[in-house]
């Protein structure tokens, strides 16, 4: 399909069809509406009920990104770039302007397409523009220590937030692995010493005593999610999580009418060693529990790794990216559950009066003892 056709079927599909408006997905919904007439159009759910997402095994998947020319796993797309900060993001063919949703700054939109992966699917946004807010401003107004002005901020702007979808890789993978090691169990025996006073005492010492032990186990490991991106902070992944992929729908490109979809930087095989450093901690985890006794030494442990599949997806979260002082600082809000983290500054002042504070407290308690 060529750019034009594919630009002209894309724009069919967002256009309502009774005045001609772009329509954008509703939170919460199975549905897009028009912010002028009110039309809805229903979003076709082409996944029979019940049944699963599937995911693509990893050796497949790898060849077909070879040059990502295979249509079953990339689409078209007009993804810009964004200079200050290296984000690369997918827009809807009908915006002429925007700023990056990662650190404000205004992007260059030169609207041309380019083949990318296609995710195999997403989580749809749940929590709406307004609600997401009334997140934000609630989260700026507890913390601790931040600045007055900082506060204004939230305040006084009703434009903070960016609906953004996040690229993440999913892992399954059915694991064998065989392990040698010891058991230790501990015993103990009596001992006598002398305390502070001179006197003899009796106490008892834990000592341990070792067993070989080895052994099979099988670990089933079913959506182990990694971060696809590398525009915000690692933990803010983490923070944020963890996400409910029942939810998950096959992709749609309806689904992000309205919304920014990030493009990964981080690809199936860097993510894969990720997700295979957590497999790892819990296969030896596993491998702890079967061995028993007290505690465990570990020698060694032979994993094989079998069935290896992943799947491409995009999670949604509202985004905050501000400047404060110079600085930049991102928030973000789980569109899904509106669980809030960010990032955010502290005002020397408010902590300098507070440690002043307590030392003129303890002054007046030690002067009053």
């Amino acid at each position: 399909m060529s750019f034009e056709e594919k630009t002209s079927e894309i724009e069919r599909g967002l256009k309502c069809q009774g005045c001609g408006a772009v329509l954008t997905y509703q939170p919460g919904t199975s549905y897009l509406e028009c912010s002028y007439c009110g039309t809805k159009n229903e979003i076709a759910d082409n996944m029979p009920g019940g049944e699963e997402i599937e995911a693509t095994d990893y050796n497949v998947f790898g060849k077909a990104m070879e040059g990502v020319a295979d249509e079953r796993y990339s689409y078209l797309a007009e993804v810009v770039h964004c200079s200050n900060c290296g984000a690369n993001s997918r827009l809807n063919p009908h915006v002429t302007a925007d700023v990056c949703a990662f650190c404000a700054s205004p992007l260059v939109i030169d609207h041309q397409q380019k083949r990318i992966v296609k995710p195999h699917g997403l989580v749809p946004f749940s929590v709406d523009y307004k609600q997401a807010f009334g997140l934000l401003t609630q989260w700026a107004g507890k913390v601790w220590f931040a600045p007055n002005d900082f506060k204004r901020i939230f305040n006084t702007r009703n434009d903070r937030l960016k609906g953004v979808y996040i690229p993440f890789w999913s892992y399954d993978s059915d694991v064998h692995s065989s392990y040698e090691g010891s058991r230790g169990e501990y015993y103990y025996v009596t001992r006598t010493r002398r305390n502070s006073d001179g006197e003899t005492e009796e106490y008892e010492e834990r000592r341990t005593s070792w067993y070989p032990a080895s052994g099979t186990i099988y670990s089933q490991f079913r959506d182990i999610v990694i971060s696809g991106s590398t525009s915000l902070p690692e933990k803010f992944s983490d923070k944020i999580g963890p996400w409910n992929l029942s939810y998950l729908k096959p992709f749609n490109e309806q689904y992000l009418s309205g919304f920014i979809a990030e493009t990964f930087s981080v690809d199936h095989v860097m993510a894969a060693r990720t997700a295979r450093t957590i497999m790892d901690r819990e296969i030896e985890r596993q491998v702890e529990n079967d061995i028993g006794g007290d505690t465990q030494d570990i020698d060694l442990i032979d994993s094989d790794f079998k069935s290896i599949k992943l799947k491409y997806i995009l999670l949604p979260v509202w985004l905050s990216a501000y400047q404060y002082k110079g600085k930049s600082y991102q928030i973000m809000v789980n569109a899904f559950n509106g669980k809030v983290y960010g990032q955010r500054p502290y005002s020397f002042w408010k902590i300098a009066f507070l440690v002043l504070l307590i030392l003129i407290v303890c002054y007046l308690l030690s002067f009053m003892g």
